[in-house]
Formats: structure tokens, C-alpha cells, sequence
């Protein structure tokens, strides 16, 4: 699927070709990055949609426990976990803590991580109020952590394209991706609005009647906005226009203003966190072979489909006959499958080995329920306590070595 130069989806590149004598802008291909950085925004509808046609009989109800509305939050929340969240949460590890480099280097970096789910466990479990807080963090950190990830994609079209950006024209470009999601989310925090599923976050507290702050959210997006666009047309002009960069940042500033317009909020950002995660398997994907490359060492978990290709070839030349025939002859029909979709680019073990490392939260969860039965009783979102747990103890240390791989811009560069 990520081959790129293969790929079912056909995507008309021309228009975004480099002009002659210029370097090539992509980070791999035209056809790769639209379909897996930019245009893969379409993913972020997909929640929602989900959720209004499951719980379309009480769509206003999300945050009650029992309604359809609710039920198909929950449900929203387990399929993007499961298919785009937990797999991207655990890619990060092949980068940091299943790289030799990375663990000599950041050794004392990986050991204080572990300091991360000592912090969500005592948080979830001090009171109700530390555990309201635990997750008024966790939203405010995740929603950093995905607008981190599209200026590091950015600065990575910098590096690409070769163009010596001014720190002004930096400035502007990260400025409007991480003001783009605010303005929206401001105002309902300023209302008393802001709540994910039954839970009202702290961000009403604070904020609630404060309407200069929402005031000030808005004219600082639009104020930025107007700057980037300005900026973008002197670059055409000048002919720096940086085509996939711009389309990145276009394409962001729609989908994270309009996310937080949308009533059941829960389910909105989990459209945001679909494509976050849909973009990261397939960046997380692509630095790994980078890093193949470079340093010139195999990364076994890329080349299991050819190694198990290879074996089974040699298991089918033996003569033995029978049922054991039969079976091998299946098995290298499922692995020949595999290898034709897989197109040699290591794309289907690798997410394989994401998804595979799913039963560790699960096993957090099944833990803190076991531990801990019946915390905070029934108080709003009491129930969901034992899956935070679980996954945030996970989650925030990937945000954290995050921190430091998305300061990394050659990671997608060739």
C-alpha cells in the first residue's frame, strides 16, 4: 500500500512537478505524500461519520451512559484505537527504544520515561479532581503533540525543497498550524462547553467568561493567516513556492478550525487523531527505511514477508508428500498474497508489528481494573478511568520521545 509508485490510488502529479534545474520537493514521491500526508485528511471524517450513523437517533445525547449516542462514541473510540491510534502509539518504539543508536545515545532519556505511567497512575487514582486534571493535560498535550508532527513534516519540505527560509517566514508557518485548532475550542471553554463525552474538563474552570481569550484565539489565527497567505503569493512570485508545504498547511488550518465546531467533541478530535496517527504509521514507516539506508543495517522487522518467501521456497522443493505438501503449498500462497500488496517495502510487517503490541494496553487495562476495582464510583466518566490508565500510561511516553524525534527534519529527508 505504501509503495508509492504502484499504489492503486491514482494521483495526477503533474501539476506539482519541480520546474526544470529545480530539486525535487516531495519527501518521496508526488503520488506518496498526497495520498499519505495531505490527502489523507479525508480520514478525518471518518469518525464522525461513524458516529452520526450509529447514534443518529440521539446524536445531542453522546454524554449520557445508555444512549445509541454514547454507545457509538465508544464505539468510534475502540475502532480508531485499534486500527490508526494503538498502532501509531507503538511505531514511535521502533524509532527510539528498538533502534541500537537511539538506546546508547538516550539511554537516561528512555529510563526517565518510564517515569511517565507512575505519573498518569497516581493522577487517575488521587481523586476524582487529579484524575479530571490527568485529562484536561492529556488533551492539551495531544493536541500539541498532532499540530508537532505537521510542523516537523514542514520543516522536512524546507529541508527537501532546499529553500533558506527567513525565521519570520518560519515564524508565520508555524504560528498558523498551531493557532489553526484554537479559536473554536477557546470559545466553547469560555461558554463552559468544552467536554469530552460526560466529562467537563478543566479548561471551563479556567476559562469560562473569559470571552477576551476566545477574542484573542481568533484574531491571532486570522492575523496569521493573512500573513501566510501573503507570504505564500511573494513566494510564488519569487518562485519558492513550496507546493506540497503549503498544501500541507492549507489543508491542516481547515480540518483543525472546523474540528471543534462539531457537538460531540470526543468523537471530532478522534478525526483529528485518525489522520494524526494514518500520517505518523506511514512517516514512521518511511524514516525506518531512511534509516535502513543510511546506516546500512537491516531492520529485520521490514524483510520478514522476504525472508518467509524465501524459507517457504525452500520447504517446497522437498519431495514430502501428503498433507504437510498441502499446507506448505497454502502457507506460500498467503505469504505470495502478502508479498504482491506489500510490493517488497516492508510496509505489511511493519504495521503487523504496530498492531501486534496492542495486547500490552490491554493488559494495563485488565490490571488497573484488577487492582483498583470500582474507582471514584459513579462519577461522570469513572468507567473509562481504567482505560486511560491503560493507554495514556503509553501514550505520553510517546508524546515525550516524539518530543524529541520530531526535532529531527532528516529523518524524512533521502
Amino acid at each position: 500500500m505504501l509503495s508509492g509508485g504502484t499504489s492503486t490510488l491514482a494521483v495526477n502529479s503533474g501539476a506539482f512537478a519541480p520546474a526544470a534545474g529545480r530539486p525535487p520537493v516531495w519527501l518521496r514521491n508526488a503520488r506518496w505524500d498526497l495520498m499519505f500526508i495531505s490527502f489523507s485528511a479525508v480520514v478525518a471524517f471518518l469518525p464522525y461519520s461513524v458516529y452520526l450513523f450509529f447514534g443518529r437517533d440521539s446524536v445531542a445525547d453522546a454524554s449520557t451512559p445508555g444512549t445509541a449516542a454514547y454507545q457509538a462514541r465508544v464505539w468510534v473510540n475502540l475502532l480508531v484505537g485499534i486500527v490508526f491510534g494503538g498502532p501509531h502509539m507503538y511505531a514511535t518504539f521502533t524509532r527510539t527504544v528498538m533502534d541500537p543508536t537511539f538506546r546508547r545515545k538516550k539511554s537516561a532519556f528512555i529510563a526517565s520515561s518510564l517515569l511517565v505511567p507512575v505519573f498518569v497512575v497516581s493522577m487517575a487514582l488521587h481523586s476524582y479532581d487529579s484524575y479530571i486534571w490527568l485529562l484536561s493535560i492529556f488533551f492539551a498535550m495531544a493536541s500539541v503533540h498532532a499540530l508537532h508532527q505537521l510542523v516537523w513534516i514542514s520543516e522536512s519540505y524546507n529541508q527537501r525543497a532546499g529553500n533558506g527560509l527567513s525565521r519570520a517566514a518560519r515564524l508565520i508557518d508555524y504560528g498558523v498550524v498551531f493557532s489553526s485548532l484554537y479559536p473554536i475550542a477557546v470559545w466553547k471553554m469560555v461558554e463552559g462547553n468544552f467536554r469530552i463525552g460526560p466529562i467537563v474538563l478543566k479548561y471551563n474552570q479556567v476559562l469560562q467568561g473569559r470571552y477576551w481569550f476566545a477574542y484573542l484565539a481568533f484574531a491571532v489565527f486570522f492575523l496569521l493567516l493573512g500573513a501566510f497567505i501573503v507570504k505564500t503569493v511573494m513566494e510564488w512570485r519569487a518562485g519558492r513556492f513550496n507546493a506540497p508545504k503549503s498544501l500541507l498547511i492549507a489543508i491542516t488550518c481547515i480540518v483543525m478550525f472546523w474540528t471543534p465546531a462539531f457537538p460531540n467533541m470526543d468523537t471530532a478530535f478522534q478525526g483529528v487523531n485518525a489522520w494524526h496517527s494514518f500520517q505518523y504509521l506511514a512517516l514512521t514507516w518511511w524514516a525506518n527505511r531512511i534509516r535502513e539506508e543510511r546506516t546500512g543495517r537491516r531492520l529485520g522487522f521490514l524483510h520478514v514477508l522476504e525472508d518467509m518467501w524465501a524459507r517457504a521456497g525452500a520447504h517446497a522443493r522437498e519431495t514430502e508428500a501428503g498433507v504437510f505438501r498441502w499446507v506448505r503449498s497454502l502457507w506460500r500462497g498467503v505469504i505470495g498474497g502478502l508479498r504482491r500488496v506489500d510490493h517488497a517495502t516492508g510496509w505489511t510487517t511493519f504495521y503487523l508489528l504496530c498492531l501486534s503490541m496492542l495486547p500490552i494496553s490491554g493488559l494495563l487495562i485488565f490490571t488497573a481494573k484488577f487492582f483498583w476495582p470500582n474507582v471514584h464510583g459513579n462519577l461522570p466518566g469513572a468507567d473509562e478511568c481504567y482505560s486511560y490508565m491503560g493507554i495514556l500510561s503509553v501514550l505520553l511516553v510517546h508524546y515525550v520521545h516524539d518530543a524529541v524525534l520530531f526535532t529531527d527534519t532528516g529523518a524524512l529527508v533521502e
